[in-house]
């Protein structure tokens, strides 16, 4: 009798404390992503290809990460001495973004971020020579596609702005700011 009465209190008591439980969501507004991306602007009055990743997490909807990106086709100088100067930038920081209408396929993209990078002259000697240290921010609008539950393709127009602490070398600070087009690869769970 002593073992039924505990069988049946111990019962109660659990059918009690997972009532208290709420049920899990499979997908409570959460998960995280990885993406490749390209950038189009202008540098110079030439066209500057950046290419670069990142990746984050995705909290109610608002993904925060982190990024990456450098220039990668060829910009040079000549001083007056007629040495050629090889230019480098890169640049990395803060990834803010929110999903406009996300329960459609396709649907809006709004991005900023926020950078701190430099810029490097390479002579023929290959001899570096820092060319300035910048803080930046980058405001894009674009459009996403869904191709699947954990693959989407964005494009989109953005603005890069860079501030430099010195002015650099045979370049303006104007050159590094400019408007663009952006492509992005993103791969996670949205």
């Amino acid at each position: 009798m002593k073992k039924t009465v505990l069988l049946l209190v111990f019962i109660t008591f659990t059918i009690f404390a997972s009532a208290q439980v709420e049920e899990f969501e499979e997908n409570p507004g959460g998960g995280g992503f990885g993406s490749i991306m390209m950038s189009f602007r202008t540098l110079d009055g030439k066209l500057a290809i950046y290419t670069g990743g990142g990746g984050g997490f995705v909290v109610k909807d608002i993904r925060i990460g982190v990024f990456f990106t450098g220039l990668t086709n060829s910009f040079s100088q000549n001083d007056t001495s007629n040495v050629s100067y090889k230019l480098g930038c890169s640049y990395g920081g803060l990834w803010v973004g929110y999903p406009i209408f996300k329960s459609k396929p396709l649907h809006g993209i709004a991005e900023m971020k926020f950078s701190i990078g430099n810029t490097r002259l390479i002579n023929t000697n290959w001899v570096q020579i820092e060319n300035g240290m910048f803080w930046g921010f980058t405001p894009s609008l674009g459009l996403e596609y869904s191709i699947s539950e954990v693959f989407r393709v964005a494009a989109g127009f953005e603005y890069h702005y860079s501030l430099f602490t010195e002015p650099p070398k045979y370049y303006s600070q104007s050159s590094f700011c400019s408007p663009g087009v952006f492509i992005s690869l993103k791969l996670g769970t949205f």
